[in-house]
């Protein structure tokens, strides 16, 4: 692999708010179809940079979605489909016609809605560890981000939280990183906070514990004509072994499932070399 490239950065007016994103853009325009990368909900556009640099090859649009990073936040539309609508503005937007899309966590029912949307443009879809939750479930999470700090004396005492917070291995030098992108912060030794308000994330909790919500995997695959490819942590507290399973079994296509052994939540920065060989092999064969 190979990281030359460089990154640009702006703003887009999507769906009334002004989106903030980035992308990479390889030396030469790149070998596959661009991808648009959606990150986690404990997360912001920074979760991709790492491997988008790495993988180098692929163009890489990577958005902080409505009110995370420096996106607004427009105080509503807190369903997949929202977050959906905003994604495909965005590919509009930049004049991205055909894509591969990409969600971690929460947002791989966004990818989904993508995809279900959008069926002619998206090419593949890839999901890294999906959350598969039932009602219960979305409220027993919503009832633990009611505790999750918000605010850090430094880079330090983040990593600590974030490595004792979730399971799986993470390599120091990744972690490091990891908390550089994803953090707001000015520097290494200057106080730091989580990409989000807690108001927010309560708010996306709360949608995601009602009967409303549309963050439903397993029947948004059924939907799915374009390839798939899955990634789960194996020991991943989110994905389980069964969840995959089930998740798998729903698409019309068999898609191909990646298990990173030593990852958690976040297979990106705890597997890297797994993670981003297993993707460029499926992008490459992207049309």
């Amino acid at each position: 692999m190979t990281n030359k490239g460089s990154w640009r950065a702006g703003f887009e007016d999507i769906s009334g708010y002004r989106m903030y994103y980035r992308e990479w853009w390889p030396a030469g325009g790149g070998t596959a179809l661009p991808v648009i990368a959606l990150h986690g909900s404990l997360s912001q556009s920074g979760m991709w940079v790492a491997s988008s640099e790495r993988i180098g090859r692929v163009r890489i649009v990577c958005p902080d979605q409505r009110g995370y990073g420096f996106s607004e936040d427009p105080g509503w539309g807190d369903a997949a489909a929202d977050f959906a609508q905003d994604a495909i503005r965005l590919a509009d937007a930049l004049f991205i016609d055909r894509f591969t899309v990409m969600g971690h966590s929460f947002a791989c029912a966004i990818a989904l809605h993508v995809a279900a949307m959008e069926p002619e443009r998206v090419s593949g879809v890839v999901l890294v560890d999906p959350t598969v939750r039932d009602s219960k479930g979305a409220k027993s999470n919503y009832d633990q981000m009611q505790d999750r700090p918000e605010r850090f004396e430094n880079h330090q005492e983040a990593r600590k939280f974030w490595a004792e917070s979730e399971e799986g291995a993470w390599p120091a030098k990744a972690l490091s990183r990891f908390v550089s992108d994803v953090m707001v912060s000015t520097d290494e030794g200057a106080p730091c906070r989580m990409p989000f308000e807690r108001d927010r994330l309560l708010r996306l909790r709360a949608y995601q514990a009602s009967g409303a919500s549309d963050y439903l995997p397993v029947a948004l695959a059924k939907k799915i004509k374009s390839p798939a490819l899955i990634f789960r942590g194996g020991v991943s507290r989110r994905f389980s072994e069964e969840s995959q399973e089930n998740l798998s079994g729903a698409f019309p296509k068999k898609p191909k499932v990646v298990v990173c052994p030593k990852a958690g939540h976040f297979p990106p920065v705890q597997e890297s070399g797994l993670f981003e060989r297993s993707l460029w092999e499926f992008l490459r064969k992207t049309k």
